[in-house]
């Protein structure tokens, strides 16, 4: 089949399946007269391609469809057009997908109101995620699901889909499951789909195409059911006061019912797709009789935390990342197991050699699922800017979608170059960003040049060099360098020791600030996500309710059978509490005193790694150091003396670095810092290797969220670090996220209604 493109729909092909997305978010994927078109043709080109056998029908994943758009209508009303809505393209895109020479598949997660229900119906296979809902609201304005109901009996009975138009209520997805509407469903929707899709792809175009014909001909949809369905309709979108009430909502936020009031707000400069009962984070308060406690909340979905928008741009199901930890900690298979999971990982460049790096990224892609999303760690190198370059050519040839920038104080060529190598448009003209940058930043200073468009001067050298287009330097012009912010608290690794209160909103205020100031259009809004400290549900819960449009975690998945680092440094980790870390100078910037945070308990790192930073200030070379401070660093530091030292680091620059060899040789003050800097490699080689002999020179890299985490999960199964998978710690603590603010919610309305709350401490 074709390239497809499409207004209203995310398309891709993979194999003989065709994956389908209605992309709508603006209008909580409310369906208009494009979509209609949009998705007939999609099933139609399917049905006549040769290789085609399934149709995947999919939304977001918070919401599938949620019927109508009343804002179409309402515009309408507004300028004396025609409200009626011609029901007849909608009745013959579910016959198309009912009958047509293709298996098509409803993959269902979040919300499914109205024409949605219309479409999971008429679907051949429904599978749904357990947070999927199911609603026929027409009836509440007068409506009435004549187009939907045909295609519901055929799936669910007269009596039930009687009952769904009737009341008007949600139904959970195993009720949908009971009545028939849901063939599968689980709280792994994803997986459960994979499942299904290896057996239908081993279908046959020629057997598919008969079995559809014999179910037409077993089940025909009678031509005087379309024409009853179709003339209901009209009459009910005709109706005046229908188009009254459905107005007024749509423009007030007032349903037919309620009485505007003098004090209600003013109608939204976009109007909200119909929303007859609250989304399952909206509807977590539930207000008991006085005196009575508290109806337990409904539970929450993981994938509603954050921001949808960080999900659509990364193609992940959750507004979760895992940060890179350096020397491939955060490993090929600690990345893949995220990936597959539906989140986002980031592989620790760091310290390696670029062909090491080449081939993890094509390791990555191998072992992750088909469309699953990673990223890669892109770290500053002021010393060596032909390596950061290098890097960076590097994932453009793999085509690495979105990385992690750290250690930036000003934006470089290369991180610019990866950026606007990835704009673009498409056929329509629409704004394309293949490339995705999440900048980690501690400080506003440096945030700000990341949420300013890319440096001119550095755009001019690129566009000298050839290596972006014009269009590329006119498209950067009107957006950030970076789309996503990291703002990184008191962590590991380089961190400023920040505190997450009152960096998320000096940075939120930041990022508004400029967006004004750069007027930039809504496809260019910056999110502002959390890292540090986050090892539990009350912190992550905290890092959102400060705004955070996704969460970043670091130090807990550092202590996974996937990190790659020793056994012996996972033991050491397990066992660590709030208060086992230390901040201590950092090896790659001895000089300038920069500091990171690593284990303090049964290590002796952070001390040694100080008093090697102090001689450095206090001394001119290393001819200066004392006989007994020598023979201290000699037979306990270092395992060697200083001139063996000095010799091995002379022999590594003169193969990386030639250069700066001559340059050092000629400073004793430099040579002495390459000296000192050489304890930093070797604590890390011993940690990464699990030396058993040199345990207390391990230098392990850590925050006090592992500390707080290890707390949280005492007593249970994920005790043991051996039965922490990153994937599995990851969907444990957005699950218990969840269900915090669920309880938080619930709590905040007993007290604020009199009622009652149950004691959380």
């Amino acid at each position: 089949m074709d390239r497809l493109t499409y207004s209203t729909l995310r398309v891709r092909e993979q194999g003989s399946v065709l994956f389908a997305r209605i992309h709508r978010p603006e209008a909580d994927n409310a369906i208009n007269a494009t979509l209609v078109h949009e998705l007939d043709d999609v099933f139609a080109r399917a049905a006549q391609a040769d290789h085609t056998t399934v149709v995947v029908l999919e939304g977001l994943p918070e919401v599938f469809c949620f019927g109508a758009d009343f804002g179409v209508i309402s515009d309408a009303a507004r300028s004396g057009q025609d409200t009626a809505f011609d029901p007849e393209p909608m009745f013959e895109l579910f016959r198309r997908m009912a009958y047509a020479d293709v298996l098509t598949v409803a993959h269902v997660r979040g919300k499914a109101n109205a024409g949605g229900v219309g479409l999971v119906a008429a679907c051949d296979i429904v599978i749904a995620d357990e947070s999927a809902t199911f609603s026929l609201s027409e009836l509440l304005f007068g409506l009435i699901p004549a187009v939907v109901l045909p295609y519901l009996i055929r799936r669910t009975g007269f009596q039930h889909a009687h009952y769904l138009a009737a009341t008007t209520r949600t139904v959970d997805a195993r009720q949908a499951h009971a009545w028939g509407l849901v063939d599968a469903l689980g709280p792994d929707s994803e997986a459960l789909l994979r499942r299904h899709l290896q057996r239908l792809g081993r279908l046959s175009k020629k057997g598919v195409a008969r079995y559809k014909t014999y179910l037409r001909a077993l089940s025909p949809l009678a031509e005087h059911t379309k024409d009853v369905a179709l003339a209901t309709n009209r009459e009910v979108f005709a109706d005046p006061d229908n188009v009254r009430a459905i107005r007024r909502y749509a423009e007030d936020g007032v349903f037919p019912w309620e009485s505007r009031t003098a004090d209600t707000d003013p109608a939204p400069a976009t109007p909200p797709a119909p929303r007859p009962e609250p989304s399952p984070i909206e509807n977590t308060v539930t207000v008991p009789p006085q005196g009575q406690r508290p109806a337990p909340p409904p539970a929450l979905s993981p994938r509603a935390l954050g921001n949808p928008r960080f999900r659509e741009a990364h193609g992940v199901d959750y507004a979760y990342a895992a940060g890179a930890m350096y020397k491939g900690i955060a490993s090929v298979d600690l990345v893949t197991a995220l990936g597959n999971a539906g989140m986002l990982g980031f592989f620790g460049t760091g310290g390696l050699a670029l062909d090491a790096v080449d081939d993890a990224i094509t390791r990555i892609k191998k072992g992750l699922d088909p469309g699953r999303a990673y990223g890669m760690n892109l770290l500053s190198n002021p010393e060596d800017p032909d390596q950061e370059a290098r890097t960076v050519e590097l994932f453009l040839r793999h085509g690495v979608r979105s990385v992690e920038a750290s250690a930036y104080l000003r934006p470089t060529l290369p991180l610019v170059h990866y950026r606007l190598a990835g704009l673009g448009t498409d056929a329509d003209g629409r704004l394309r960003q293949d490339h995705h940058i999440i900048a980690k930043v501690s400080r506003t200073e440096v945030a700000e040049p990341f949420l300013r468009p890319a440096p001119a001067p550095l755009v001019r050298r690129l566009l000298d060099d050839g290596l972006i287009t014009p269009e590329q330097a006119e498209l950067g012009a009107r957006l950030p360098l970076a789309q996503d912010l990291c703002v990184e608290a008191d962590s590991a690794g380089h961190t400023d020791g920040g505190n997450a209160y009152v960096l998320m909103p000096a940075m939120r205020a930041l990022r508004d600030r400029v967006t004004r100031e750069e007027r930039y259009p809504g496809e260019a809004a910056v999110r502002v996500g959390a890292a540090g400290g986050i090892g539990t549900p009350e912190a992550a819960l905290a890092a959102l309710t400060l705004g955070a449009d996704f969460l970043v975690t670091g130090s807990i998945n550092q202590c996974t059978i996937e990190a790659g680092t020793s056994e012996a440094v996972k033991d050491v980790l397990q066992g660590l509490g709030v208060h086992d870390t230390e901040y201590a100078p950092a090896g790659d910037m001895f000089e300038v005193g920069a500091r990171v945070q690593a284990v303090r308990k049964g290590t002796f790192f952070p001390a040694r790694a100080q008093k090697l930073y102090d001689l450095y200030l206090r001394h001119d070379s290393l001819d200066d150091l004392d006989p007994r401070t020598r023979a201290t660093l000699e037979g306990k530091y270092f395992k060697r003396s200083l001139d063996e030292v000095w010799r091995e680091t002379r022999d590594h620059l003169a193969r990386r670095h030639p250069a700066r060899l001559a340059e050092v040789e000629r400073s004793p003050k430099q040579k002495m810092a390459h000296v000192f800097r050489w304890y930093f490699v070797h604590s890390t080689r011993l940690a990464l290797h699990g030396a058993p002999d040199q345990r207390v020179d391990y230098q392990i890299h850590c925050g006090p969220a592992l500390g707080a985490f290890n707390s949280w999960v005492r007593g249970t199964d994920l005790e043991p670090w051996r039965n922490r998978g990153v994937d599995v710690i990851a969907e444990r603590l957005l699950h218990g996220t969840a269900a915090l603010l669920a309880e938080r919610l619930a709590a905040f309305g007993a007290l604020t209604t009199g009622a009652t709350a149950p004691d959380n401490g």
